[in-house]
């Protein structure tokens, strides 16, 4: 369950008045216009500001919403706090600063650093978990910028691991959901732009497999399903060619570049038929 309380940074028993004051507040303070090199993150932190001002600014569904969030307190207060790592009181208090620090210096677009102090963490902490320091909203936001860091970085294999790890623990919330499919998005370009255009026939064909779990739009699986075509096609596996190409031109009749892998199969197949 989202907190909608902790996004708008209230108290529970906040006022009408006071929710209308955090929420103007907020709005100017993460509107995309003012994150220039973080535009998408601000975009995806606004709409779900203004979600959770419109649940809790409304009585009924304020009403409704509470009953939900009192129960998830209640599950809360029973289970088992999180395990963090085996640090003494004051150097977890220190942990806890140094991952704001990490966040902080994503968010203002220090990506060097903040990528520098990241992992330096990690070599310290070998196990340490950013969750047990960071709400799930602030979670999810630094992971993404944590990511798009090491894209713009060109360590694309491990912005895809990050990447793949927020698609993960951001299945069940709803309100990222066009954040997720733009994630979605890098992934595959990283797969098809960055990764599969220098790799080896056998390589790319692992790398487009796994843009293709990624369940995209019927357009973008004929693009990739034409990209495994090509790759059969080199390795010299004729039959798994046409298959793919058969499959890419179910999904779009009309795709760009299919007549010439059509072409190149006629001379290698029999009775060649699409």
């Amino acid at each position: 369950m989202v907190n909608y309380y902790d996004i708008l940074e209230v108290h529970y028993e906040v006022s009408t008045e006071e929710l209308k004051r955090s929420f103007r507040t907020l709005i100017k303070k993460y509107h995309p216009d003012i994150h220039g090199q973080n535009k998408l993150w601000a975009e995806s932190k606004t709409k779900t500001i203004i979600l959770a001002y419109k649940t809790l600014s409304n009585s009924t569904s304020r009403e409704h919403y509470n009953r939900q969030y009192r129960h998830l307190l209640q599950t809360n207060n029973r289970q088992r706090p999180r395990k963090k790592p085996e640090t003494t009181a004051s150097s977890d208090d220190d942990l806890h600063g140094y991952v704001r620090t990490i966040f902080t210096g994503l968010l203002n677009g220090h990506i060097e650093q903040a990528i520098n102090n990241y992992e330096r963490l990690l070599k310290d902490y070998t196990d340490i978990d950013l969750f047990s320091f960071l709400n799930m909203r602030d979670y999810i936001d630094c992971k993404f910028l944590l990511a798009e860091a090491y894209e713009k970085l060109e360590k694309y294999d491990t912005a895809i691991n990050l990447y793949e790890l927020i698609l993960e623990r951001g299945k069940s919330d709803t309100y990222r959901s066009h954040l997720l499919h733009e994630i979605k998005e890098r992934i595959r370009n990283i797969y098809c732009r960055n990764l599969a255009r220098n790799a080896t026939p056998e390589k790319a064909l692992g790398y487009y497999e796994k843009v293709l779990r990624l369940n995209l739009y019927k357009n973008e699986n004929a693009f990739i399903h034409k990209k495994i075509a090509e790759c059969y096609l080199k390795l010299k596996e004729y039959e798994n060619a046409l298959q793919h190409l058969n499959i890419a031109l179910s999904l779009k009749p009309n795709l760009q570049g299919a007549g010439k892998l059509k072409t190149k199969l006629k001379q290698h197949i029999p009775n060649f038929a699409l």
